[in-house]
């Protein structure tokens, strides 16, 4: 049979650059040469050997491809194209073509976009970064996606779009060429249920005897998301009371629950279990880890710990034993709440809007100004074991805590404890606050504040200017540090419902910034 193609056939797919999703046009085109399939427009190796399962897709799902030379072009072509989530969208851009777009619903084929990794046989495989990549193509106005069955858990909470999961090419064949309906998904689910799965914490502040300041301070920095480190002897429990606090932390709205989500996607942590991350993530480093692991790993720059801890709490045990390298680049982040990652390959940008929390023994021995344990350790030596933690890494930790070891009489007490539910009532009520605070404005808590929001949200009587201006001459306070503590006197003016702050709420915010456990001081 002789074919003449005088059409270019195009179809439509996104791919994500960071979360950030961009619209990709597939166009596929034929000429009288050697049978081959090129694939140009800037593709990775992955998406370069999509042409041979797409030529074993087609063989076994009973069509031949024409023995001619097919060129699919890739456009934007200044884009990188990585991941194999293109065959699809290639394959049936090659079908409209040898079929010279005579196929069912062609009308509508701009509006249609595609998903998935082609297997040789014909079945659809999994894609990662889904998830980003549809919001992204929600907001420009899409609403049909056709995708792999095994990622339609990821998109099922969904408002307002079309979703036709695939098994088998086999579908798109019928659908495209013999009119057959496809099933589909349009009414999204509530998250109510799986928020009840991930109801159970054992991690409860009841269970921790005693505590009561760092109870107090933690709940303070849990509305909202201050910066937190803990110093004290080993046994003091600084660890337990890390991962208890992520019982009192405000709960996700949606729009953040989507956000964290899509990182999660990227990196193939999403399941039928889990398909949406609906609380505040807990990432706890090893100190063995790698600066580039941290902030970023892998050729296609995929998100580090940094961003996978993204409105949740990062954190980083043993402070003191990372390489002092590995502790710096945390600065940026810290600081911008974003992770700009530039390489040959492309520029990328990953929100790292965490909670810094991390702990830390005061010398190599851990019992330097320990009240019942003598420190074998030289000043030397302690001095050595604290310089790894750099004066602009401690300037963006709010939160300088003495965890002070409880006593045996303590620790046996049978009588309740403070819990978690008791303390997150004033969380609550602190999270309340500043949601009317900011309303109007882009940021959301007090820890996220930036100068204008400082001088605007802000105000301070003469007894609080006068006080603050000592105790930046005492101790020689930074103009961060000086931002951070007010941000936190806010906080803490919240926790007790004042709207005016005074000067007790400068001298505790002061009081959480002790370094009396640093050699520095003596």
């Amino acid at each position: 049979m002789f074919f003449f193609y005088a059409m270019i056939m195009q179809t439509k797919t996104f791919t994500n650059l960071g979360l950030i999703g961009y619209e990709i046009s597939i166009e596929a085109d034929s000429s009288k040469a050697l049978p081959a399939i090129e694939i140009i427009g800037l593709p990775d190796a992955s998406i370069k050997e999509a042409k041979d399962r797409i030529r074993s897709t087609f063989r076994n799902v009973g069509i031949d491809l024409p023995k001619r030379k097919f060129i699919l072009n890739l456009s934007p072509s200044h884009l990188r194209k990585v991941w194999t989530s293109f065959d699809l969208a290639m394959a049936v851009a090659l079908l409209g073509l040898i079929h010279d777009g005579k196929l069912n619903h062609a009308e509508r084929m701009g509006e249609f976009l595609f998903f998935w990794e082609l297997g040789l046989d014909g079945q659809l495989k999994r894609v990662n970064g889904l998830l980003p990549s549809v919001i992204s193509a929600k907001q420009k106005g899409y609403q049909t996606f056709f995708i792999p069955r095994e990622n339609a858990y990821e998109l099922e909470y969904i408002s307002d779009i079309t979703i036709i999961p695939i098994s088998h090419f086999s579908q798109i064949v019928d659908f495209f060429l013999k009119g057959t309906q496809l099933s589909y998904l349009r009414n999204a689910k509530a998250l109510d249920e799986i928020v009840k799965k991930s109801d159970s914490d054992a991690n409860d502040f009841q269970y921790i005897k005693g505590h009561l300041f760092a109870k107090r301070a933690l709940s303070i920095a849990a509305a909202w998301l201050h910066n937190v480190l803990m110093v004290w002897a080993p046994g003091s429990w600084k660890t337990m009371l890390s991962k208890a606090l992520t019982t009192i932390l405000p709960p996700l709205w949606f729009d953040e629950i989507l956000e964290v989500s899509q990182i999660y996607s990227v990196v193939w942590k999403l399941n039928q279990d889990q398909p949406l991350i609906v609380r505040r993530p807990f990432r706890q480093v090893h100190h063995t880890a790698s600066k580039v692991s941290i902030i970023w790993w892998g050729a296609n720059l995929t998100p580090g710990e940094v961003s996978l801890a993204h409105k949740g709490i990062l954190f980083f045990d043993e402070l003191t034993e990372f390489p002092r390298e590995v502790l710096e680049v945390l600065r940026q982040p810290l600081e911008d709440r974003v992770i700009n990652i530039s390489r040959a390959s492309g520029t990328i940008q990953y929100p790292a809007n965490v909670m810094f929390v991390a702990s830390m023994n005061p010398c190599k021995c851990g019992f330097y100004k320990d009240p019942d344990k003598a420190c074998t350790c030289s000043l030397n030596e302690i001095k050595r074991y604290q310089s790894k933690i750099s004066g602009p890494l401690l300037d963006r930790v709010d939160m300088i805590l003495e965890i002070p070891t409880e006593n045996i009489n303590t620790l046996l007490e049978k009588t309740a404890s403070l819990s978690s539910v008791e303390l997150f009532e004033g969380v609550k009520k602190a999270r309340k606050i500043q949601q009317d605070r900011f309303k109007s404005s882009e940021i959301q808590v007090n820890a996220s504040m930036r100068a204008k929001d400082i001088d605007q949200f802000i105000t301070l009587d003469s007894a609080s200017k006068d006080f603050l201006a000592k105790a930046t001459e005492r101790f020689s306070l930074s103009g961060r540090v000086v931002h951070r503590l007010l941000k936190l006197a806010r906080t803490i003016a919240d926790m007790d419902a004042r709207t005016d702050l005074v000067v007790w709420d400068i001298m505790e915010a002061l009081h959480y910034r002790s370094k009396t456990m640093f050699i520095e001081n003596e």
